[in-house]
């Protein structure tokens, strides 16, 4: 193999990796962005909501629990402002948020998945999966 073939194939090789490189570094970088941005993150489950469960807090950071759901189908909320929830169900499942009219207000990311300062104004369903 000559000096020259051995050369442009490092060259290749360095680019290469440095590209995949590059692309692993930006995707996490926008991964946490979209994280930070919203307000709503993956953390762990606060403990008043069980694994399989939806949960509906009254208090930001998910204090004082008002409900959590399991069940398939539509479930009337009362209403209220402020709060939080936290999609506790299994892996990937997203919950339905919807209005007085049964209108489809919010789907949420898929479980486990929570916001610790959501807002439950016009919300008067769920849906938990």
């Amino acid at each position: 193999m000559r000096h020259t073939d051995r050369r442009t194939r490092l060259r290749r090789t360095a680019l290469v990796a440095g590209a995949l490189l590059a692309m692993a570094s930006t995707a996490g970088t926008a991964q946490a962005t979209a994280q930070q941005g919203s307000g709503a993150h993956v953390m762990s489950a606060p403990a008043s909501c069980p694994k399989y469960y939806f949960c509906g807090y009254a208090g930001a950071n998910y204090s004082d629990l008002v409900f959590k759901f399991t069940d398939c189908y539509l479930q009337p909320i009362s209403a209220r402002t402020g709060g939080s929830w936290y999609n506790n169900q299994s892996s990937g499942t997203k919950a339905r948020m919807y209005n007085s009219g049964k209108q489809l207000v919010y789907t949420t990311p898929g479980a486990p998945y929570g916001d610790s300062h959501g807002d439950w104004s016009g919300i008067r369903y769920i849906d938990a999966c």
